[in-house]
């Protein structure tokens, strides 16, 4: 994973939940924990590309989420938990997800919503810039 570690995401889901939602059938010459692995490290991904496009206009997401040296900061790892946690539970046919994983989604999206619009700044987190170097702003 890029930016969150399994220990991020226990914080939030009982690990057995996550690992029964993740641990899919097994390909050929696959383990189930490199099945999980795969999972998590899709579901992180997909969920960087939404929280990339809500703060993008604002923040450098390029540089936040970079893979050899991503930019942690608490409010983005939280955020950046609740979707994932919701999406992995939510792949489990056999569980219904709970209504409190939903809600938490909601307001990670309500969250990234006040960041996009400049109503909630994070501090810490480099500017989006222009190709010469200038901050970009936001017309929102």
């Amino acid at each position: 994973m890029i930016y969150l570690e399994k220990e991020d995401l226990v914080t939030f889901a009982f690990e057995r939940f996550i690992d029964e939602s993740s641990g899919d059938t097994t390909g050929e010459g696959e383990t189930i924990q490199q099945v999980r692995d795969r999972v998590l490290d899709d579901v992180e991904e997909k969920n960087i590309a939404l929280i990339s496009s809500y703060i993008g206009t604002r923040y450098d997401a390029v540089l936040i989420f970079d893979e050899d040296a991503p930019i942690r900061n608490e409010l983005l790892l939280t955020v950046l938990v609740k979707l994932c946690v919701y999406d992995i539970i939510r792949r489990n046919a056999a569980r219904k997800v709970p209504t409190d994983y939903k809600d938490e989604y909601d307001k990670a999206i309500e969250l990234l919503e006040k960041i996009a619009t400049g109503r909630l700044p994070v501090n810490g987190l480099p500017e989006a810039v222009d190709d010469e170097g200038n901050p970009i702003t936001s017309n929102s």
